[in-house]
């Protein structure tokens, strides 16, 4: 008990010593959620697309919290199939479904192009001989594919506005007069 006790505290001691910071602060000013929150997230076509906004709408305001929109997120997904197992006689018995996200994160006010990434994720299901086993394990691919696509997309968004808030802050102590 000890041990893992004198570990914790050397692991809080290493963590503070190196900078570390929690990346959802929210101490002075807008922190990193309220910045998340301010994103549009408009409707993409398709069930996955459905899937992807729907899950994104959720990681980026989980709380519900009412502000203006300061930003657009404009996404492009392309989905596609690929045969990843096939037996002697071709028979297929393993599929890959890759999902690619090309999002770019827009300033509301003047169409400025702020941040702009890819996503890839990879989800894998078995083919069964029974259609209606196969078809649910499709979608159950679909659903971790997106769901992974969109934690992904808000992380690069969690980042670049604690980088964003970090710069500026760096900005306002070398702009004070000494």
């Amino acid at each position: 008990m000890a041990t893992r006790r004198a570990a914790l505290l050397g692991l809080c001691a290493v963590l503070g010593s190196c900078g570390f910071r929690p990346l959802l602060k929210s101490e002075d000013g807008p922190g990193v959620r309220e910045e998340l929150a301010a994103v549009e997230v408009p409707g993409l076509t398709g069930r996955i697309g459905y899937l992807v906004r729907d899950d994104l709408l959720d990681q980026l305001n989980p709380a519900g919290i009412q502000v203006p929109e300061r930003y657009s997120l404009d996404i492009r997904l392309r989905e596609r199939v690929g045969a990843l197992g096939i037996q002697l006689d071709n028979t297929i018995t393993r599929y890959n479904l890759t999902l690619v996200a090309r999002f770019s994160l827009i300033d509301s006010s003047t169409r400025r192009i702020l941040y702009r990434a890819i996503v890839r994720r990879v989800a894998s299901y078995n083919a069964i001989r029974a259609p209606f086993a196969e078809l649910s394990a499709q979608r159950d691919a679909e659903r971790r594919a997106a769901r992974e696509v969109s934690t992904d997309i808000r992380t690069q968004l969690a980042l670049h506005f604690a980088r964003q808030a970090e710069a500026a802050e760096a900005a306002a102590i070398e702009a004070a007069p000494s």
